[in-house]
């Protein structure tokens, strides 16, 4: 619940961000008038778990776009897991591929767009905890299990491009699909609702982050 919370926090921050930029109108004078040729996406949110998130955008048509997005995690402290419970050592790599269909062209200030994807991404912790031993001694210990998993999923983002700049977009989506684990025993140990998901069934899905037109 806490996570979700944290979560939350984030989404409305960013959402006033964008409600404290200029006007919409502002920006249609110094919009370009011809598509953009690439996109550069940054998620500065995933610093605070730990996580390094970039990913490039490729237009295929004026209003259709092969999106691929990396992430990489490491961290001592292991960054989001641990407001859930006692880990450290966190390490992680995601993989995700999206096609995206836009409502109006890719340089437009305003834009929606629908994009089914592909994920695969995988993590691992040590999880801290005290083990009872019982007879004879009575006693307790601290003890340290190393926890992984690894998941594929399949599904699709709903999501909003707004423009903050004349070539810097806000992009939020949320949407979600059928998550798979192919490896690992500790999936549900390691789920993060809605940013991080690992368990198996049919789960929701969020992306809060920025991107550059070039």
């Amino acid at each position: 619940m806490n996570t979700l919370k944290t979560l939350a926090l984030i989404l409305v921050c960013s959402l006033a961000m964008s409600s404290f930029a200029k006007p919409y109108d502002d920006f249609a004078p110094v919009t370009k008038s011809s598509p953009y040729k690439k996109f550069v996406h940054l998620n500065p949110f995933a610093l605070l778990v730990g996580g390094l998130e970039f990913g490039y955008e490729a237009p295929q048509t004026p209003k259709q776009s092969l999106l691929m997005n990396f992430g990489y995690y490491n961290s001592r402290e292991a960054g989001g897991l641990d407001i859930k419970d006692d880990f450290t050592n966190m390490s992680g790599l995601r993989v995700d591929m999206q096609y995206r269909f836009y409502r109006k062209t890719n340089n437009y200030i305003r834009n929606v767009y629908i994009g089914p994807y592909f994920n695969f991404k995988t993590i691992s912790a040590d999880r801290n905890y005290t083990r009872y031993l019982g007879p004879p001694s009575y006693d307790y210990v601290d003890s340290t299990a190393k926890q992984s998993a690894t998941s594929v999923s399949v599904g699709y983002m709903v999501g909003y491009r707004k423009s903050i700049f004349e070539n810097i977009y806000m992009d939020l989506g949320i949407g979600g699909g059928m998550f798979i684990p192919v490896s690992g025993e500790h999936h549900s140990e390691l789920n993060i609702p809605l940013f991080s998901p690992y368990n198996r069934g049919v789960q929701f899905k969020a992306h809060i982050g920025f991107s550059i037109a070039l």
